[in-house]
């Protein structure tokens, strides 16, 4: 079959959870015989087509138009269509990872062509809380934007044959949202992590050296885009009093956005320079090697985190996640060691978390316990052979 899968961007033009799983869907499918696309939003500066490792990648750029205007879903419906029209005039199936890319396709296809969508996370929710940290004009058109927003989502929902989503969270909270009755028929399919790619390794203390971590106290990891919802202030407020009351650990903190100066400069308002590495963004190859070196991984989420591909990761590179207990956190982190969660998202709870872990109190596992279950309940194939049976059936 010919499957076009449409997502917010390439992966490896703009790394992020649901570019990976619908990447790894991608490699799946090509796997298994099929022809597979995937159209995403790009730049001027990138290919509007190229083919790698058998996928046909497709890059659609939408004329600039802010989130609240209508004209917003008609530029990203011209752009796609067009595309489209140049380079796959006819599909199978299609397979949404993103609203309004996936309705322009659905809309330059029609409805008779087999359509499935995997909600990784309501954009209502998601742009209320970018729009709440914005400028004034955002602010007060916010209300305009989310009601359009809900429209498209609810559009989506509609127009789908099959509905999955990655976290029992995020289904309640689009019953919240859209009601009972398109929520009853979602899917839970949980996302998956390569547990051959993410291990754990003997010698952590070569590998922090590697990365040039200390290796004579604990390191605490955490890879996040660097925005507002991520809870990463507070994680830097948290540290600081840990490191106040003379406890020794050095926090290296992964990822980039927007964010990233003014948490560089409360780092240095908390005195706390030196004892925190910001790494920018993470290299593919480094990505594994940060996981199983690091003492702890910590999630420190203060809102809306509807599954966590992270802390899979963490998990089956054998390391323990300290997380806050926001949207589908606990979902993971209770499977493993329900102690490893924080009593709220507030600076305090984390901080004796923090406490916790660092003086010995928190219950310990055997890394490679913590693989083997990680890839008994989201092992890559296991998850992808799920969800692929749920979508491909679709199509008979």
């Amino acid at each position: 079959m010919k499957i076009l899968l449409v997502t917010v961007a390439h992966y490896g033009d703009q790394p992020g959870g649901s570019q990976k799983i619908a990447l790894d869907e991608a490699i799946e499918l090509r796997r298994r015989g099929e022809e597979v696309w995937i159209l995403a939003q790009g730049t001027p500066s990138l290919p509007e087509y190229e083919e790698k490792d058998g996928i046909h990648l497709l890059r659609y750029v939408p004329e600039r138009v802010v989130p609240w205007n209508p004209a917003r879903r008609h530029s990203h419906q011209k752009a796609a269509a067009a595309v489209l029209a140049r380079h796959l005039p006819q599909v199978d199936a299609i397979h949404g990872h993103i609203q309004l890319a996936y309705l322009a396709a659905l809309d330059f296809y029609g409805d008779s062509v087999c359509s499935y969508y995997t909600i990784h996370s309501p954009i209502k929710m998601e742009m209320a809380i970018a729009w709440k940290n914005s400028s004034l004009l955002r602010r007060v058109t916010a209300p305009i934007g989310l009601a359009a927003i809900k429209r498209i989502e609810a559009n989506c929902l509609r127009r789908s044959r099959v509905v999955t989503a990655l976290s029992q969270y995020t289904i309640d909270c689009i019953s919240r949202i859209h009601g009972k009755e398109l929520a009853k028929s979602m899917r839970l399919i949980p996302g998956w992590v390569d547990t051959s790619r993410y291990t754990p390794v003997e010698d952590r203390g070569r590998i922090k050296a590697q990365l040039g971590w200390p290796t004579d106290i604990p390191v605490l990891f955490t890879l996040r885009r660097l925005v507002p919802r991520m809870g990463l202030d507070r994680l830097l407020d948290a540290s600081a009093r840990m490191l106040g009351e003379g406890l020794k650990f050095h926090l290296v903190i992964g990822g980039s956005g927007p964010l990233r100066s003014n948490l560089e400069e409360q780092a240095k308002a908390l005195g706390m320079s030196n004892a925190v590495t910001f790494m920018g963004r993470v290299e593919e190859k480094d990505m594994p090697l940060a996981y199983a070196a690091c003492d702890a991984f910590v999630l420190p989420t203060s809102d809306l985190e509807c599954f966590g591909l992270i802390a899979l990761e963490a998990l089956s590179s054998g390391r323990p996640v300290l997380a806050t207990p926001v949207g589908a956190i606990p979902e993971i982190v209770r499977k493993f060691e329900p102690a490893w969660l924080a009593r709220s998202a507030e600076t305090e709870a984390i901080a004796d978390l923090f406490r916790e872990y660092l003086t010995g109190k928190l219950p310990q596992h055997d890394p490679m316990l913590i693989h083997d279950r990680t890839d008994r309940d989201y092992g890559c194939k296991q998850k992808l052979d799920e969800l692929i049976e749920v979508t491909i059936s679709a199509t008979k």
